[in-house]
């Protein structure tokens, strides 16, 4: 998957979702990366970022994960990192 359709992916609506969505997708994340990545790189007031977009992708994520994500309400910030709302 390239950049600019991962990108796409996270300017549709996020759906519902059952139980905690931010570890939900923090576990999708942690499938790309190796066991000692920091899959949480930041936290503020009621989000946590993750790891940047661009190298997720260059990862491998797939375009049913990317969805995923997005359903689980992930979005990406500045246009750079994964984040979400916790």
């Amino acid at each position: 998957m390239e950049i600019c359709e991962f990108e796409k992916i996270f300017k549709g609506d996020s759906g519902k979702w059952d139980g905690d969505n931010a570890m939900q997708g923090l576990k999708i994340i942690e499938k790309y990366f190796p066991p000692d990545a920091e899959i949480i790189q930041g936290a503020g007031h009621d989000v946590i970022w993750s790891v940047d977009a661009e190298e997720l992708v260059e990862s491998g994520i797939t375009k049913e994960d990317a969805e995923e994500l997005r359903r689980l309400n992930w979005m990406i910030e500045e246009g750079e990192y994964m984040a979400c709302f916790v």
